[in-house]
Protein backbone atom coordinates (compact mmCIF):
# COMPACT_ATOMS: atom_id res chain seq x y z
CA UNK A 1 0.00 0.00 0.00
CA UNK A 2 2.74 2.48 0.97
CA UNK A 3 4.33 1.06 -2.58
CA UNK A 4 1.47 2.41 -4.34
CA UNK A 5 0.89 5.65 -2.59
CA UNK A 6 4.64 6.41 -3.61
CA UNK A 7 4.17 5.36 -6.80
CA UNK A 8 1.19 7.35 -7.51
CA UNK A 9 2.78 10.65 -5.69
CA UNK A 10 5.82 10.00 -7.92
CA UNK A 11 3.44 9.69 -10.74
CA UNK A 12 1.74 12.99 -9.71
CA UNK A 13 5.03 14.89 -8.79
CA UNK A 14 6.30 13.98 -12.73
CA UNK A 15 2.78 14.94 -14.46
CA UNK A 16 3.01 17.91 -12.85
CA UNK A 17 7.36 18.69 -13.85
CA UNK A 18 6.13 17.86 -17.48
CA UNK A 19 3.24 20.06 -17.17
CA UNK A 20 5.42 22.64 -15.88
CA UNK A 21 8.03 22.20 -18.83
CA UNK A 22 5.75 22.21 -21.38
CA UNK A 23 3.69 25.41 -20.23
CA UNK A 24 7.46 26.93 -19.55
CA UNK A 25 8.44 26.15 -23.25
CA UNK A 26 5.09 27.67 -24.35
CA UNK A 27 6.18 30.73 -22.62
CA UNK A 28 9.92 30.77 -23.71
CA UNK A 29 9.36 30.50 -27.33
CA UNK A 30 6.18 33.10 -27.29
CA UNK A 31 8.53 35.52 -25.37
CA UNK A 32 11.39 34.40 -28.23
CA UNK A 33 8.57 35.44 -31.09
CA UNK A 34 7.58 38.81 -29.44
CA UNK A 35 11.52 39.30 -28.98
CA UNK A 36 11.70 38.97 -32.78
CA UNK A 37 8.44 40.66 -33.76
CA UNK A 38 10.17 43.80 -31.68
CA UNK A 39 13.21 43.91 -33.66
CA UNK A 40 11.77 43.59 -36.62
CA UNK A 41 9.50 46.51 -36.14
CA UNK A 42 12.27 48.43 -34.64
CA UNK A 43 14.65 47.65 -37.76
CA UNK A 44 11.50 48.37 -40.49
CA UNK A 45 10.92 51.45 -37.95
CA UNK A 46 14.61 52.87 -38.26
CA UNK A 47 14.83 51.82 -42.01
CA UNK A 48 11.97 54.33 -42.50
CA UNK A 49 13.06 56.87 -40.54
CA UNK A 50 15.76 57.35 -42.98
CA UNK A 51 13.12 58.76 -45.43
CA UNK A 52 12.52 58.14 -49.00
CA UNK A 53 13.98 61.92 -50.16
CA UNK A 54 17.12 61.94 -52.68
CA UNK A 55 20.90 61.80 -50.72
CA UNK A 56 22.83 62.80 -53.43
CA UNK A 57 25.94 65.56 -54.44
CA UNK A 58 24.86 68.27 -56.41
CA UNK A 59 27.02 67.16 -59.25
CA UNK A 60 25.46 63.39 -59.45
CA UNK A 61 22.40 65.04 -61.17
CA UNK A 62 25.01 65.40 -64.43
CA UNK A 63 26.54 62.16 -64.26
CA UNK A 64 24.72 58.81 -64.99
CA UNK A 65 22.28 57.16 -62.71
CA UNK A 66 21.49 53.29 -62.07
CA UNK A 67 19.43 52.44 -59.23
CA UNK A 68 19.68 48.80 -57.54
CA UNK A 69 16.44 47.71 -54.76
CA UNK A 70 17.52 45.91 -51.84
CA UNK A 71 15.05 43.41 -51.33
CA UNK A 72 14.40 42.66 -47.42
CA UNK A 73 11.59 39.84 -46.17
CA UNK A 74 10.44 38.12 -42.88
CA UNK A 75 11.46 34.20 -43.08
CA UNK A 76 11.95 31.57 -40.32
CA UNK A 77 15.37 31.85 -38.61
CA UNK A 78 17.16 28.10 -38.35
CA UNK A 79 17.20 27.06 -35.03
CA UNK A 80 20.60 27.01 -34.91
CA UNK A 81 21.04 30.55 -36.20
CA UNK A 82 22.83 33.16 -34.11
CA UNK A 83 20.58 36.07 -35.29
CA UNK A 84 17.76 37.35 -33.36
CA UNK A 85 16.10 38.97 -36.59
CA UNK A 86 14.19 37.21 -39.14
CA UNK A 87 14.95 39.99 -41.36
CA UNK A 88 16.19 38.43 -44.78
CA UNK A 89 18.11 40.61 -47.77
CA UNK A 90 17.92 39.09 -51.21
CA UNK A 91 20.68 38.69 -53.39
CA UNK A 92 21.66 37.69 -57.53
CA UNK A 93 24.75 36.49 -58.92
CA UNK A 94 25.28 37.37 -62.48
CA UNK A 95 25.76 34.78 -64.82
CA UNK A 96 29.41 33.70 -65.05
CA UNK A 97 29.92 34.51 -68.80
CA UNK A 98 28.40 38.12 -68.83
CA UNK A 99 31.18 40.44 -70.00
CA UNK A 100 30.38 42.70 -67.49
CA UNK A 101 30.97 41.71 -63.58
CA UNK A 102 30.06 37.95 -64.80
CA UNK A 103 29.59 35.53 -61.39
CA UNK A 104 29.29 38.52 -59.09
CA UNK A 105 26.72 38.95 -56.04
CA UNK A 106 24.95 41.85 -56.74
CA UNK A 107 21.12 43.36 -55.90
CA UNK A 108 18.74 43.39 -58.33
CA UNK A 109 18.94 46.75 -60.18
CA UNK A 110 20.52 48.47 -63.54
CA UNK A 111 21.18 51.98 -65.77
CA UNK A 112 18.08 54.13 -65.96
CA UNK A 113 15.90 54.14 -69.05
CA UNK A 114 13.89 56.78 -70.39
CA UNK A 115 10.44 55.36 -69.51
CA UNK A 116 11.65 55.62 -65.94
CA UNK A 117 11.13 59.36 -66.32
CA UNK A 118 14.27 59.98 -64.21
CA UNK A 119 12.59 58.33 -61.35
CA UNK A 120 15.18 56.37 -59.55
CA UNK A 121 12.48 53.98 -57.50
CA UNK A 122 10.75 53.18 -60.88
CA UNK A 123 14.26 51.70 -62.03
CA UNK A 124 15.01 49.78 -59.16
CA UNK A 125 11.28 47.93 -59.36
CA UNK A 126 11.50 47.76 -63.38
CA UNK A 127 14.98 46.47 -63.34
CA UNK A 128 13.73 44.06 -60.47
CA UNK A 129 10.95 42.86 -62.53
CA UNK A 130 12.97 42.01 -65.67
CA UNK A 131 15.49 40.19 -63.66
CA UNK A 132 13.81 38.11 -61.55
CA UNK A 133 10.30 38.52 -62.30
CA UNK A 134 9.39 40.57 -58.90
CA UNK A 135 6.14 42.24 -58.93
CA UNK A 136 6.84 45.74 -58.11
CA UNK A 137 3.16 45.74 -56.38
CA UNK A 138 4.98 43.22 -53.66
CA UNK A 139 7.28 45.66 -52.63
CA UNK A 140 6.62 48.29 -50.13
CA UNK A 141 9.20 51.45 -50.07
CA UNK A 142 10.66 51.96 -47.27
CA UNK A 143 13.93 53.96 -47.65
CA UNK A 144 16.17 55.39 -50.25
CA UNK A 145 19.86 55.16 -49.52
CA UNK A 146 22.25 58.39 -49.82
CA UNK A 147 23.46 57.62 -53.78
CA UNK A 148 26.90 56.46 -54.22
CA UNK A 149 28.95 57.17 -57.28
CA UNK A 150 30.63 54.50 -59.31
CA UNK A 151 34.53 54.40 -59.74
CA UNK A 152 33.42 54.97 -63.77
CA UNK A 153 31.20 57.68 -62.57
CA UNK A 154 27.84 56.10 -62.20
CA UNK A 155 25.58 57.17 -59.57
CA UNK A 156 24.13 54.02 -58.26
CA UNK A 157 21.20 54.80 -55.52
CA UNK A 158 19.88 52.15 -53.58
CA UNK A 159 15.66 51.64 -52.91
CA UNK A 160 15.14 49.41 -49.75
CA UNK A 161 12.00 48.04 -50.64
CA UNK A 162 10.13 45.24 -48.03
CA UNK A 163 8.49 42.32 -49.40
CA UNK A 164 4.96 41.16 -49.18
CA UNK A 165 4.08 38.69 -48.88
CA UNK A 166 7.30 37.34 -48.02
CA UNK A 167 6.28 34.45 -50.34
CA UNK A 168 7.39 36.55 -53.14
CA UNK A 169 11.13 36.83 -52.38
CA UNK A 170 11.62 33.42 -51.44
CA UNK A 171 14.41 32.15 -54.14
CA UNK A 172 12.41 29.24 -55.14
CA UNK A 173 9.53 31.34 -55.85
CA UNK A 174 11.58 33.32 -58.47
CA UNK A 175 11.14 33.68 -62.31
CA UNK A 176 14.84 34.39 -63.16
CA UNK A 177 15.98 35.94 -66.04
CA UNK A 178 18.73 33.84 -67.20
CA UNK A 179 20.77 35.97 -69.22
CA UNK A 180 21.07 38.40 -66.36
CA UNK A 181 20.88 36.00 -63.15
CA UNK A 182 22.43 32.63 -62.51
CA UNK A 183 21.44 32.48 -58.75
CA UNK A 184 19.20 33.99 -56.00
CA UNK A 185 20.06 33.73 -52.55
CA UNK A 186 18.93 34.80 -48.73
CA UNK A 187 20.67 36.36 -45.95
CA UNK A 188 19.88 37.27 -42.46
CA UNK A 189 20.65 40.87 -42.93
CA UNK A 190 21.84 40.81 -38.89
CA UNK A 191 24.71 38.94 -40.27
CA UNK A 192 26.47 42.38 -41.86
CA UNK A 193 26.21 43.59 -38.67
CA UNK A 194 29.24 41.21 -37.21
CA UNK A 195 32.37 41.99 -37.89
CA UNK A 196 33.62 38.45 -37.23
CA UNK A 197 31.57 38.11 -39.98
CA UNK A 198 34.10 39.94 -42.43
CA UNK A 199 36.94 38.21 -44.71
CA UNK A 200 38.46 41.55 -45.11
CA UNK A 201 38.44 45.01 -45.09
CA UNK A 202 40.35 48.08 -46.75
CA UNK A 203 40.03 51.64 -47.76
CA UNK A 204 40.28 52.71 -51.03
CA UNK A 205 41.60 56.12 -51.73
CA UNK A 206 40.53 57.57 -55.23
CA UNK A 207 39.99 60.40 -57.26
CA UNK A 208 40.56 63.91 -55.17
CA UNK A 209 40.42 63.44 -51.18
CA UNK A 210 38.03 60.30 -51.84
CA UNK A 211 38.06 56.85 -50.04
CA UNK A 212 36.17 53.79 -50.42
CA UNK A 213 35.67 50.87 -47.43
CA UNK A 214 36.28 47.69 -49.49
CA UNK A 215 34.40 45.05 -47.48
CA UNK A 216 34.24 41.20 -48.58
CA UNK A 217 32.33 38.57 -47.50
CA UNK A 218 32.10 35.35 -47.62
CA UNK A 219 29.22 33.78 -47.26
CA UNK A 220 28.21 29.91 -46.90
CA UNK A 221 24.53 29.32 -48.36
CA UNK A 222 22.86 26.59 -46.35
CA UNK A 223 20.17 26.05 -48.86
CA UNK A 224 22.31 25.43 -51.66
CA UNK A 225 25.63 24.61 -50.22
CA UNK A 226 27.53 27.00 -52.04
CA UNK A 227 29.66 30.01 -51.03
CA UNK A 228 29.01 33.18 -52.45
CA UNK A 229 31.70 36.39 -52.43
CA UNK A 230 29.78 39.69 -51.53
CA UNK A 231 32.03 42.40 -51.96
CA UNK A 232 32.48 45.79 -53.63
CA UNK A 233 29.54 48.31 -54.01
CA UNK A 234 27.07 45.38 -52.56
CA UNK A 235 28.91 44.85 -49.68
CA UNK A 236 29.08 48.77 -49.17
CA UNK A 237 25.49 49.05 -49.38
CA UNK A 238 23.95 45.83 -47.21
CA UNK A 239 26.39 46.85 -44.81
CA UNK A 240 24.64 50.14 -44.43
CA UNK A 241 21.42 49.29 -44.42
CA UNK A 242 22.15 46.65 -41.63
CA UNK A 243 23.43 49.15 -39.70
CA UNK A 244 20.73 51.50 -39.93
CA UNK A 245 18.29 48.95 -39.14
CA UNK A 246 19.61 47.63 -36.13
CA UNK A 247 21.24 50.76 -35.23
CA UNK A 248 18.85 51.35 -31.85
CA UNK A 249 18.14 48.00 -30.01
Amino acid sequence: MIFRTNEFAFTFLTIIFMSNNINSLATNKNMASQTKEHILNLALKNLSSHGMEKKELTHHKELRRASILVPLFERPLQQSSPHESNLHVLFTQRPQKMKSHGGEVCFPGGKQDAEDGGCDVRTALREAHEEIGLDPNHVLQIARMETVESRFSLCVTPIVGLIQPPLAAEPSQLTLNEHEVEAAFAVPLEYFTSPENLTSLEVIQYGANREFIMRTYLYDDPESGRQFRIWGLTAHVVHQVAELAFSRR
